[in-house]
Parts: C-alpha cells; sequence; structure tokens
C-alpha cells in the first residue's frame, strides 16, 4: 500500500475502512490553500503591509509549510500504526516532522521572519496539532522512529510538480533544486533524536527572545497565529471533507487520492448586504449613516437603547472591511444570552437577504452548544430526537465559533481576550483568523474594573496588532475615554459618533424615594398596591432587585393578588435551561402577542440580556452606570416621558443593603441623581460625575486584581500576553475554562458562585447532570452547609462523580427545593444564617 495519511471507518450495514494517501491528503490541503489565496487576496497583501513583508515571500512559505506540514508521518511507526488503527502518541509526526521543516527553511529557502533568528514556519509544523507551550512534546515519551527516507526525500523533491499543477504561479515564484539527501531526515533514525529535536525546539526560547519588546511581541504574535490558523484551516477541514466524502459516497476502492472538489465551502467570505437590508427598509438614522459613510478602525459609538446601535456597527464594520480589506467581523457581548439573541437576529438580516445565516453566522461562549443544539431541534420534527449526525453537527458549528471561522461570529470577550492568551487549545488558531477580522465591542461600560484593565490592555494590543474595532456604550463614561487617550502605547486616537438625536430624548422621568423596596422579607404594602392598581390599569411593570433572594420574595408578595402567568420571575440561579425557556416565553409575551398587563420581577440580569420594554419600572438603587441599562427596558424607543396621560416612570427606592455594589459608587449615585425628566445625555452627566475622569486609571495605581497575571504588566503582576506571545504556559494553567479563570482572571464578583444541579432534576440519572441541568449558586450556601453539619455530613448538598472513558468529572447536586418558575428556595438557609454572616464570604 502506498504511503497513507489519514484512516477513516464507515459503519452502514458493515464496517468500510477507507485510506487516503499521504500524496492526496497534502493536495487537498493544498487546494484549500490555493483557495484562501484567491478568496483572500487583498487581505494578504493588507496583513503583509503592517509587518513590511512581501505578500509573495508569505504565500510562498505557506505553500511549503503546507506542503510539509504531515512530512513526519512518513516513518515505518506511523504508517504501521494507522493501519493498524492504533494512535501514534509515542511517534508524533509534528514533532518528528519539525527538524525536516526546519532545515529546509534555514538552509533552502529564506524564511519570512526570523524568530531570534530561526525560521518562524517549522513552528507551524511543530504545532499544527498542539498548541505552543513551554513544555510541550518535553513531558511526552517519544520513542525513536525509522523514517522512510526514500519515500520523505521523493516527496519534498517533488514539491516543484505539486507548485506547478496546482497553478501556484500565479501568486508567486518558486524554483526547487532537488535534494540528495537532508540532514534532518539522517537524525531521525538516531539513537538520541528525540533529545535533540527538544533541544531544537528550546532554541527558539533563548536568551534572545526574553529580552523581546512588546513592539516585537506583537509582531510576532500576529504573523505565527496568522500563519498557523491558515495551516490548520487546510490541514482540519481537508481531513474532515475526506471523512465526509467516504461517508457520503462509499466508494468502491479502499485507498483514496485527493478528493477535495469544491474547497470554496472551507473558505467563506462576508456577505455583501446593503444598508436598505440592514436597517429592513427603514431609512437610516444621522448618526448610522455617519458611522458607513465616515469609517475609521478605530472608533466610538455614544448612542441609546433602541436606536439601532447594532445596525450601525454592521455597517461600518461592512465598510471597514471594504476599506482594508477585511474578512471577518466579530461581535464581542457581554453576556452569553445577548449573544445568543444577536446570532438569532444577525441570522434573519442573513436570511432575508437572500444568504444561508447559518452558514454565515457563528457562535461561542461558555455554553453555546446548547443554544446550537437548541436551534437544531427546532430544525428538526417536535417528536424526533437528536441522533449521530446532529451531535456531530452540533460538535462542529462549536468548532466553528471557538475559531471565528465563519465571516461573522458572535463571542463573549471573555472569549476574545483569551484568544490572545493561549487560554483554550485552538486559541493560537482563533488569534490568527482574527488578525484579518474587525471587532464590535457592545455595551463597553458594562464590565467592572478587573475586567475593563483587561479590555484597555487588550484594545492597545488590537491596535498594535492593526486590528479595527469598534466601542459601543449607550452612558460612554468619560473614564473610559480618558484612560484610552492616555494609553501611551496607543498609535491612534479613537474618533467619536453620537446619536444627537436619541440621546436628547426625554423618555422617562425619575422619582426617588429614600425607603426600601423591600426589607426583612417584608414587601413595601404601598409599593404593592400601586403595582395592583397599574395591572387593572393594563399596564406593563418591570421590579428590579439587587438580589436573587428578594427578587423572589417581591414576587411572592406579587403573586398572592395577582393571576401568576402574568407575573414573570428573572434571575441568574436558574438552570440554564429553564432561564433560556423563561426569557424566550417572555419575550415572546411581549413582543411577538403584545400581552398586557404583565409583571417582570428580576436582578439586574435584565439590564443586558433582554430587549423589552414596560411603561413603569420600579428598581432599587444601583450604580448610575446600571440604572442607565435599566432605564432601557422603560420606554424604551420613546421620545418623551408623557404619552397622553400616561407618565413613564422610573421609582427608585433604597435597597436593603449595598450587596452586590460599592458602597462608595451607591452612595455618590444616590447623591447626584435628583428626581426629573431625563435624557441618556444627561444620565452620562451623572455617570461621569460619580465615577469622575480617572476611575480607571486611579483603579490601576491603587487597586488589585485578582490571578497571577494581567494581560499587560500591572502593579507587580506579569503580562501573560508578553509570556505567552509564542510559548508560555499551557492553557489549563491560564483558564479552568471562559467562565473560570485559573492564573487569569477576566471578571471578579462580589459573590463567589459554583455549579449545582437541583436535585429534582438530577433523579440518580447520570444523564441529567448535563449543562442545560446545572446552575450557578452562591458560594457561602456550601460554607453555611459545612459549618453547621460537617464537610462529611451535608445536608443541602452532596456530590457525585460521573466516569468518561478517559476522565472522571465531580458534580455538586443541590437538595434545596427547586422549581422552574422560582429557582432554589433558600429560605432555611438564610434562616440559619441570620447570626453566622456566611453570605460575606466572596
Amino acid at each position: 500500500m502506498k504511503a497513507v495519511a489519514k484512516r477513516y471507518e464507515v459503519k452502514p450495514k458493515e464496517k468500510k475502512i477507507y485510506y487516503q494517501t499521504f500524496r492526496g491528503h497534502i493536495y487537498d490541503c493544498l487546494k484549500v490553500l490555493k483557495c484562501y489565496f484567491e478568496q483572500n487576496h487583498k487581505v494578504i497583501i493588507s496583513f503583509c503591509r503592517k509587518w513590511g513583508i512581501q505578500p509573495e515571500d508569505l504565500m510562498r512559505s505557506l505553500f511549503i509549510s503546507v506542503y510539509l506540514h504531515d512530512i513526519g508521518k512518513l516513518t515505518n511507526q506511523f504508517q504501521k500504526r494507522i493501519q493498524e488503527n492504533k494512535r501514534s502518541q509515542k511517534y508524533p509526526h509534528p514533532f518528528f516532522g519539525f527538524p525536516v521543516a526546519f532545515e529546509i527553511f534555514r538552509t533552502k529557502i529564506p524564511s519570512v521572519y526570523p524568530v531570534g533568528g530561526y525560521p518562524i514556519e517549522p513552528l507551524a509544523v511543530l504545532s499544527h496539532h498542539t498548541q505552543l507551550h513551554n513544555t510541550i512534546y518535553r513531558d511526552a515519551e517519544i520513542r525513536r522512529i525509522i523514517p522512510q527516507k526514500q519515500e520523505m526525500l521523493g516527496f519534498i523533491n517533488d514539491i516543484q510538480k505539486a507548485y506547478a499543477s496546482l497553478e501556484f504561479a500565479k501568486f508567486f515564484e518558486f524554483t526547487w533544486s532537488n535534494c540528495e539527501k537532508l540532514a534532518a531526515v539522517n537524525l531521525l533514525e538516531k539513537e538520541g533524536a528525540p533529545g535533540k529535536i527538544l533541544n531544537l525546539i528550546r532554541t527558539y526560547k533563548s536568551d534572545k527572545l526574553e529580552n523581546t519588546s512588546l513592539d516585537e511581541m506583537v509582531t510576532i504574535k500576529s504573523l505565527y497565529t496568522f500563519f498557523i490558523s491558515i495551516v490548520k484551516l487546510c490541514d482540519f477541514y481537508s481531513s474532515a471533507h475526506f471523512s465526509d466524502f467516504c461517508t457520503q459516497n462509499l466508494p468502491e476502492q479502499q485507498v483514496l487520492e485527493s478528493v477535495m472538489e469544491n474547497p470554496q465551502q472551507y473558505v467563506l467570505t462576508i456577505p455583501g448586504l446593503s444598508s436598505d437590508e440592514i436597517l429592513k427598509g427603514n431609512s437610516p438614522y444621522l448618526f448610522q449613516s455617519k458611522m458607513q459613510e465616515e469609517a475609521t478602525p478605530y472608533s466610538f459609538l455614544f448612542a441609546p437603547c433602541g436606536r439601532g446601535k447594532t445596525e450601525a456597527a454592521l455597517l461600518w464594520a461592512l465598510e471597514i472591511c471594504r476599506k482594508f480589506s477585511k474578512n471577518k467581523i466579530i461581535f464581542a457581548m457581554p453576556t452569553q444570552t445577548t449573544s445568543n439573541a444577536l446570532l438569532d437576529r444577525f441570522k434573519k438580516i442573513l436570511d432575508k437577504a437572500g444568504c444561508n445565516g447559518k452558514d454565515l453566522v457563528g457562535l461561542y461562549h461558555g455554553k453555546s452548544f446548547i443554544k446550537l443544539k437548541e436551534d437544531i431541534r427546532k430544525e428538526k420534527e417536535e417528536t424526533d430526537e437528536l441522533d449521530q449526525d446532529d451531535i456531530e453537527e452540533i460538535k462542529s458549528e462549536k468548532f466553528k465559533g471557538n475559531i471565528f471561522f465563519k465571516p461573522i461570529t458572535v463571542t463573549t470577550v471573555d472569549h476574545l481576550i483569551l484568544s490572545f492568551l493561549h487560554g483554550f487549545p485552538q486559541a493560537d488558531f482563533a488569534c490568527g483568523n482574527l488578525q484579518g477580522a474587525v471587532i464590535v465591542f457592545d455595551e463597553i461600560h458594562y464590565y467592572e474594573l478587573q475586567t475593563l484593565k483587561h479590555l484597555v490592555d487588550l484594545f492597545v494590543v488590537l491596535q498594535k496588532m492593526g486590528i479595527p474595532h469598534l466601542l459601543m456604550s449607550g452612558t460612554l463614561p468619560e473614564f473610559i475615554k480618558n484612560r484610552l487617550r492616555r494609553e501611551k502605547d496607543s498609535q491612534e486616537t479613537y474618533s467619536e459618533v453620537h446619536d444627537d438625536e436619541g440621546l436628547s430624548f426625554t423618555p422617562f422621568k425619575i422619582e426617588s424615594f429614600h425607603v426600601p423596596l423591600i426589607e426583612k422579607g417584608e414587601v413595601n404594602n404601598e409599593v404593592l398596591q400601586e403595582i395592583q392598581e397599574n395591572y387593572s390599569k393594563n399596564l406593563n411593570q418591570f421590579i428590579i432587585l439587587n438580589t436573587v433572594r428578594r427578587a423572589q420574595q417581591f414576587y411572592e408578595a406579587v403573586t398572592k393578588n395577582v393571576d401568576t402567568d402574568s407575573v414573570h420571575l428573572i434571575h441568574s440561579q436558574f438552570t440554564y435551561s429553564d432561564r433560556t425557556v423563561k426569557e424566550i416565553e417572555l419575550i415572546e409575551t411581549l413582543r411577538e402577542k403584545k400581552k398586557r398587563p404583565l409583571i417582570v420581577v428580576s436582578t439586574q440580569v435584565i439590564e443586558i440580556s433582554l430587549d423589552i420594554s414596560c411603561d413603569v419600572m420600579y428598581t432599587e438603587l444601583a450604580p448610575i452606570d446600571s440604572l442607565g441599562q435599566r432605564a432601557g427596558r422603560l420606554n424604551r424607543q420613546g421620545t418623551s416621558w408623557k404619552v397622553d396621560d400616561h407618565k413613564f416612570l422610573m421609582r427608585i427606592f433604597l435597597p436593603e443593603n449595598n450587596l452586590p455594589y460599592n458602597e462608595d459608587i451607591l452612595e455618590k449615585t444616590e447623591k447626584t441623581l435628583q428626581d426629573g425628566i431625563y435624557s441618556y445625555q444627561s444620565l452620562k452627566g451623572i455617570c461621569d460625575a460619580v465615577y469622575g475622569q480617572e476611575y480607571l486609571e486611579e483603579f490601576e495605581r491603587n487597586g488589585t486584581l485578582e490571578g497571577a497575571y494581567c494581560l499587560l504588566k500591572f502593579g507587580g503582576k506579569p503580562s501573560l500576553f508578553e509570556e505567552c506571545f509564542l510559548f508560555g504556559p499551557k492553557y489549563n494553567r491560564i483558564a479552568f475554562s471562559e467562565e473560570e479563570g485559573n492564573r487569569f482572571v477576566i471578571r471578579t464578583g462580589s459573590y463567589r458562585k459554583f455549579d449545582v444541579v437541583p436535585e429534582l432534576y438530577y433523579g440518580y440519572d447520570e444523564k441529567k447532570l448535563s449543562v442545560e441541568n446545572q446552575a450557578k449558586v452562591p458560594y457561602w450556601w456550601i460554607c453555611l452547609d459545612e459549618r453547621i453539619h460537617g464537610p462529611e455530613e451535608l445536608q443541602w448538598f452532596e456530590h457525585v462523580e460521573r466516569h468518561f472513558t478517559w476522565k472522571k468529572k465531580l458534580y455538586w447536586i443541590c437538595r434545596l427545593p427547586y422549581c422552574k418558575n422560582y429557582g432554589f428556595d433558600s429560605s432555611v438557609l438564610e434562616k440559619e444564617n441570620e447570626n453566622i454572616g456566611m453570605e460575606n464570604i466572596l
């Protein structure tokens, strides 16, 4: 049998085994590469211009690297084991291909960008299966191999034939002089070869790199990740295509050559959407036209809720892609719920424009596979269960979102930040795709200080990499703008666009009451009576509390006198599945069924996650920017606080305590905020008065960060970006997941939380331990259980293990009563905790 690169089993009625020849796989990879060059030629030219590289040189290096990336498979051990269907982890082909690529780029072909004097291209061969890190392959049990010397040299010397037959001459000139031998090929069969290859890898981590400047690190990171992302694109999707080809065609022959006929399906391009299609036929607001006509690569957009910021951002992104030759659009959202909603919104826009939104818009966040699963279920008949093909499709869609594969991807800022920091296994793949992207950050004011600090650092890196980005906000505090203006490493200033018309509207009136909405479980009776009167007037009302427990207590009080079908409770302690269903039902009730009257009792989750509106709002005092977000759910898209006889009122009450907010900011908000009629422009003024001009800079001078690293250097903490611009810590040393940091922490919170499965849903069925059935609850709950009952005699929690093929995982079960309309009943905890104060554990 010829040397093979791929093995795939198809199991229709009887098992069929297919192989793809080594040469066939490489040619399929090169077909994807050629298509990438054709579709993204302007992108490559723009990228190379940024770094002072000739596009022909970069394309030549990519061609050679893709051609050589699997050369380590031409060994006796790999060929024997692939035919026996055995893994080759003791004979890793990227490891053994690395010295071959190193010698060729060191002696035969000049490197497009040497790193510390060594060619950058061999690193793409080394890392096309395992992301670069400090100990890559060092702890692996690698054994000596026997190279198939003649096959290796013969294949290498046939590179000119591949160049000619696949017509790469239209992209770059290339002439190969045959070599009769390579020292690296001879090295592979020698005793001690693995150790010598490890030493060769260490040369890239020499003292020369330790004194590298930040600007040089950014250059290396950008070039390397762009390079590896294209190599991995060619390798991954040619392999996936071979599997699909075998499954769909069941060919008679067992050993196949090149099977790639339509590489365009793996090199997608941004759809050409018109302004009319994006705005659904409506005339653009002045600020929307300005965003498109005056599009600059680094911009602020200040516009209130409900005015079409997202559409303006999409117009800007498409124009920037056209002007600056970019090939991807990324929307970075503050929450998973907003990410899910935006995915649906973009898919509808594209579908109406005659494009296939599902093919062109991707999604990624910590629980995106649940959303993807729900969408596939909707496409099937209600009685159909998901089959194996559906599961594979979900995995594929999740992977595509993870690496920003599609022309448009909606994600969270957490995932975006980790893409630049080796924060997950495919981070370099994702970071490489971002080199040709434009990025939109929504609700930039919404993040707490630690996250803002990381974001400011990220904006510096984005500017240095030449990645255009837009920062959007409904309040746009001056302290954020000032901090970016004063950033010594920023290379360009940010332009600003304001929705002056929308900012001048006065959609609500604020009335403050210096009494609590609820105190020690007792709800304000006057407010309750008023809510009942408003209900009888057919008004929609939102009541927003600062804690889950107070929201639950208020919900209980309201439902004693109002039909429970008209009262919705929204907070963060529902299971992911229950909360998703509740939010979808609420949006459908308000926006599609237009049901009245309606009462929504919520926590601050309503501030960002739900695009809904009410007639009257009751809220506990919160920081001014949070109040601004809540106000965006009152008379949304309205222009005046008074319409006919109805007044749109935001009634603010004192909270029982300051948690989860900063007490000083609450006090400043209370003192600064006066009763009266408000526009979003006037709310911004109060926001600036509360936070001051240097709020973030004061934090940088005097504050502390959780975690061992900052993105860039801060307060004695090392820069994670500088440590992992090429190698660095392994991904799981940086973050356990998008939602849980390890040595790098993106978000902090007043409460430490952990995931539990309600006992009601568990029922001692391992399958019910899935993420859909998990909810986040305060860490102090289990601390209280341990303190009262002891760690071995827990009454409210138990832990169970689920065993998988290659690992076991620990899950926490919560025995507290739970229902999908209320969440957990934690009243027993509150009573036991009265004299202990465990809720202050962070």
